[in-house]
């Protein structure tokens, strides 16, 4: 990556790969991905299963965003230059510890949420960390991670306070209603069980707040089996889906739920599944945006 009046990068370790932008895993998982680094336990997560998703030969950018403004002896940021030097430093070494390549980029520009969803459409993936506030609270005072959760293009994978490094011989949950667009969040669970040696159980919920689909769950249960060996019966409940999403990842000790977004803002948010399961998960959370 090359300086830019936007930024300032860092390479290190080898330079990035020349792909273009994406917005799904390979069949092997992601390979090409951003993580928004600011210091918090979270984020520090982020970077260390972001590695473990990429493997040797994928390609970690990590970004730190300044939102420098005023100028002089008014000037202030959001991070100062040297700490987020420090904070690159760190994550490029967790980088170079997975063996992953890694490149750093400073970005004064601001705000934060507005920097991380323009660069992040030039990647596969964006590994950020949990939003800072409980559901409810999120939805009034927001934060980056909220704000970001009603604009993003690219899949974001949300990792909370101390984490695995790995989801190898873990279990992945991936949410589905049945509906359209819900083939390709298993696929990609799918793509990702495979390639991390995980469990997949899908999950759905039946209730008044849920479109009842069986025979789409059916399918794509059929699907799971065919593509991963093991694979158990879905995980089918009665109840609110959030509700019955959360019960299933704290009963099957899920280390990443996967789950599809309608994007929704404003009010409209106060009834979003995804961000639901964002802020209250056990465990990481990889969310896909619709398709555009």
């Amino acid at each position: 990556m090359s300086t830019s009046e936007a930024g300032r990068s860092r390479p290190k370790r080898g330079a990035a790969p020349q792909a273009s932008p994406a917005t799904a895993a390979t069949a092997s998982g992601f390979r090409d991905i951003l993580c928004a680094v600011d210091g918090t336990v979270g984020s520090t997560a982020a970077v260390k299963l972001a590695a473990s998703l990429a493997g040797p030969d994928g390609h970690l950018t990590l970004l730190a965003v300044t939102a420098v403004k005023g100028s002089g002896v008014y000037q202030v940021a959001d991070i100062s230059p040297a700490r987020a030097e420090r904070l690159l430093s760190r994550a490029e070494r967790i980088a170079s510890e997975a063996g992953v390549r890694a490149t750093a980029a400073v970005d004064p520009g601001g705000p934060a949420e507005e920097v991380i969803l323009k660069r992040a459409t030039e990647h596969e993936l964006l590994a950020i960390g949990p939003p800072a506030t409980s559901w409810l609270t999120g939805m009034i005072v927001g934060g980056v991670t909220s704000a970001i959760l009603s604009r993003f293009t690219t899949p974001m994978l949300v990792v909370r306070r101390p984490f695995i490094d790995s989801l190898r011989a873990r279990r992945i949950l991936v949410a589905s209603d049945g509906e359209e667009g819900s083939d390709r969040l298993v696929e990609l669970a799918a793509g990702l069980g495979e390639s991390q040696q995980a469990q997949v159980t899908l999950v759905n919920a039946l209730g008044a707040e849920s479109k009842i689909n069986p025979r789409a769950i059916q399918a794509q249960a059929k699907a799971l089996k065919r593509a991963l060996a093991g694979t158990e019966e879905p995980h089918i409940e009665p109840g609110k889906p959030w509700e019955v999403i959360l019960n299933a990842a704290n009963s099957n000790d899920a280390a990443l739920i996967v789950i599809g977004s309608r994007r929704l803002g404003g009010v409209r948010a106060l009834g979003s599944v995804s961000r639901r399961i964002v802020h209250e998960a056990p465990c990481a959370v990889l969310v896909v945006p619709p398709v555009e």
